[in-house]
């Protein structure tokens, strides 16, 4: 999935108001992120597989035992927590903690019924799954909207009012949010792939949709 792995931030912050809202959408889509990062160092791989291409979205061959397996997921969501805790001014508990392991680990959810088998509970699991979901476009689109969107809902209903303060005092903010990410939600879906580097191009992409995507995200909070 692409924008959906936000939704466990979105829907965290009303618990963990602590933790910013970029750092837990962060947390959301970590494993993506750090696959991006170590294709780039050749711990795992990332191929553009043309017979994938007419099937549906995400025509990609991946190798990624340790960012794409659940146990992966916690590790990396644990490293995260850490690190906030030593670099935040503010007190970080327990459920500061666990949010933003919680929100890491959520990533296997949406993995399974959407990827191609290829998400793993352990890094040497010889056991794959993912249910497919990508290979039907539209219905891809239609669930990860509806999950963005209703994750959404749940921020701006449930989150204390102080954490809305960005969106609250800048609505359209809000609006280039939504515009924004459905418009990536939509390329990930039915757009082509530019070109076959997927090492050098599509990966750096992709971090970087990542990154802007959890900044602008975090705009609403302040």
């Amino acid at each position: 999935m692409w924008i959906a792995h936000y939704v466990s931030g979105l829907v965290a912050k009303p618990f963990a108001p602590l933790v910013p809202l970029s750092v837990l959408c962060l947390a959301g889509a970590l494993p993506d992120a750090l696959f991006f990062l170590l294709q780039f160092v050749g711990i795992e791989s990332f191929n553009l597989n043309p017979a994938l291409i007419p099937r549906g979205c995400f025509p990609y061959s991946n190798d990624y035992p340790y960012s794409h397996s659940l146990a992966g997921m916690v590790a990396s969501g644990v490293a995260l927590a850490v690190g906030f805790k030593m670099c935040s001014s503010a007190p970080v508990g327990p459920k500061e903690q666990a949010a933003i392991v919680l929100a890491s680990a959520s990533h296997f959810l949406f993995e399974w019924p959407s990827h191609r088998e290829d998400v793993k509970i352990t890094p040497h699991d010889a056991q794959q799954l993912g249910a497919g979901l990508f290979d039907h476009p539209a219905a891809t689109f239609a669930v990860e909207s509806a999950l963005f969107l209703g994750a959404l809902w749940v921020y701006a209903t449930l989150a204390p009012l102080a954490t809305r303060a960005g969106y609250t005092a800048h609505p359209r903010r809000l609006h280039a949010v939504v515009a924004l990410m459905l418009a990536q939600q939509a390329h990930f879906c039915f757009g082509s792939a530019p070109t076959t580097q997927t090492r050098w191009v599509h990966a750096p992409v992709f971090l970087f949709e990542i990154l802007a995507s959890c900044w602008l995200i975090g705009r609403l909070e302040g």
